[in-house]
């Protein structure tokens, strides 16, 4: 009897771990330091450093993604964990806010530090800190700052968040509205080669990449494998329809050269034909807007003005606007997945590497 529960119990185990969305997408942020610079979509752009973590998934860029299901988790020997923030240049600030996991050991003080004259000057102690607080400190500029967390040797710091505020602005984490949204397909990849990226060059017609090409997924059998006609497109986030492609009509081999000539040539200026195939975009009523191109087909009763469900399905992979659907075959098949924020596409005025590290905070349903 215990021999089958046990085998219940790892069957269950695999089955969770093959449902997982975002298992098998990579954590592009270094493990004890980085950078965040988002562009235009970061406040401002910042330095950080942590002195330790157990690991590459559980440290530092966990305190500024806006998820409360993600953490900072230091290592048990030592008695003093921080965290450094380096702006570049002085910024004003006034206010310190932490969110300590329950899980983590008791934290007895925390030390808000700046740097002067090469030496650490602490501007604030607070004792016995809650779980979550908010420390004010005399309005100051500051490049540089440090946030002492003491504990007692032996038990694990566990971070959900850190806030550097002024007022109620904080500097120090992405904005809530670009978080918490879903992958488009159940165990979606998020693709390695830049060339798939938003800010991608086509020379082949002159122009941009604009959206993020999805073109595998992590089936039940855990293995990688190329999306089908089959593959469901979910909603990435609740929304609202705004256009959807129920009528879409095929260019023909002529019209599909005609515009690739003239667009190699000419800048556009405005589509009323193109690549992208059959759409649907969807409005999610924040400043965000998607984009689902290439679709095979769209779900019966989706129309303008239809509203949608987070991870709801809208439709099936396809290359519908590619030379492959004009020649009948079944090659190109992926999602091109636009994300539009504030009526500018993703990417437009940042690194492939900036890109990744935001879509990792972006996707975290």
């Amino acid at each position: 009897m215990i021999k089958y529960a046990i085998l219940i119990f790892v069957l269950l185990k695999c089955n969770i771990i093959a449902d997982s969305r975002y298992l098998y997408n990579k954590n592009h942020f270094l493990q004890n330091t980085d950078e965040l610079n988002f562009g235009r979509l970061s406040p401002v752009s910042f330095k950080y450093s942590v002195s330790n973590c157990i690991s590459t998934s559980d440290c530092g860029h966990n305190l500024f993604d806006g998820n409360r299901n993600t953490e900072w988790i230091g290592i048990k020997e030592s008695e003093i964990e921080s965290v450094t923030i380096d702006f570049g240049s002085k910024r004003l600030l006034n206010n310190i806010r932490w969110d300590i996991s329950p899980n983590s050991t008791l934290i007895t003080e925390i030390q808000i530090q700046v740097l002067n004259r090469n030496e650490w000057k602490t501007l604030s102690t607070v004792m016995s800190p809650a779980l979550q607080g908010i420390a004010e400190i005399v309005s100051t500029d500051a490049s540089i700052v440090r946030i002492n967390f003491l504990k007692p040797e032996g038990g694990s710091l566990a971070l959900r968040q850190l806030s550097i505020l002024l007022n109620e602005s904080n500097l120090t984490g992405i904005s809530p509205r670009f978080t918490s949204y879903s992958l488009p397909t159940y165990g979606a990849v998020i693709p390695e080669d830049d060339y798939y990226l938003p800010g991608a060059p086509r020379k082949y017609r002159n122009g941009i990449h604009k959206g993020l090409d999805f073109n595998t997924y992590i089936g039940s059998d855990q293995i990688e494998q190329k999306m089908k006609l089959t593959t469901p497109i979910l909603a990435i986030a609740s929304g609202e329809v705004v256009r959807v492609d129920n009528d879409y009509i095929p260019m023909s081999l002529n019209e599909y050269n005609d515009i690739t000539q003239y667009n190699q040539n000419h800048p556009v200026t405005y589509v009323d034909k193109d690549f992208g195939g059959r759409q649907i975009w969807i409005d999610h009523k924040n400043g965000v807007m998607s984009s689902y191109n290439h679709l095979s087909s769209i779900v019966k009763n989706i129309k303008i003005g239809t509203k949608v469900a987070n991870g709801e399905i809208i439709g099936y992979a396809g290359n519908s606007g590619l030379i492959s659907e004009i020649k009948s075959s079944k090659d190109q098949i992926h999602l091109h997945l636009e994300l539009w924020i504030d009526g500018e596409y993703l990417g437009n005025d940042m690194k492939p590497i900036q890109i990744r590290k935001f879509l990792q905070y972006f996707f975290t349903e």
